[in-house]
């Protein structure tokens, strides 16, 4: 394939079916796998740590099924069924959102901060 294919969506209509899917696991009420699609080992770790940060969590992992494939297989297990591995992935991806926001407003005050000095 094309190597811009592995990060590029072709049609908005294939980025929408394939960005990101849940499968639910069929024994365990309480565990499923989310599908990122165009994702790699950085993603996949990211939220791994911040699953597994979650007291709720039991198990959180992650796997490329092959390294032609372009997608990260994130599985999550909580600790009981009353709390979803939707629910928990949803908070991990939010933390993640505010632990990045924080990063780059204090990247940016950093380089104000390097360009006002400079002066």
């Amino acid at each position: 394939p094309d190597r811009f294919l592995t990060w590029h969506w072709e049609t908005e209509e294939e980025e929408e079916r394939g960005r990101l899917n849940y499968v639910p696991d069929s024994k365990k009420p309480n565990a499923g796998t989310f599908i990122l699609g165009k994702e790699d080992h950085t993603m996949g770790n990211l939220l791994r740590h911040q699953l597994l940060r979650d007291p709720s969590v039991r198990f959180a992992g992650y796997r490329i099924p092959h390294p032609l494939i372009f997608d990260v297989h994130v599985r999550v297990e909580t600790m009981d069924s009353k709390l979803t591995p939707i629910n928990v992935f949803e908070s991990a991806l939010l933390d993640l959102q505010l632990e990045t926001d924080i990063l780059s407003k204090t990247f940016e005050a950093a380089i104000a901060e390097f360009d006002a000095n400079r002066v």
